[in-house]
């Protein structure tokens, strides 16, 4: 019951996509607030920056194996 290397890269490629959909619902609804004093403990644009820049990494990565 061994996974391949292309179904790693690609499973970590998709849990990254919905990471980053993800810190983007959190961000949008971090902006909308309506108590501007209620800060989050996580700065969740980059969360999805870097969640992005893994998943097309990984992405890459499955394509190539």
């Amino acid at each position: 019951m061994g996974f391949s290397a292309k179904q790693i890269a690609g499973a970590v490629a998709a849990v990254l996509a919905l990471t980053a959909l993800a810190a983007a619902l959190v961000d949008w609804r971090h902006r909308k607030r309506a108590d501007l004093d209620r800060v989050s403990l996580v700065d969740w644009r980059n969360l999805q920056v870097f969640a992005l820049i893994g998943a097309i990494i990984a992405a890459a990565v499955a394509f190539q194996l």
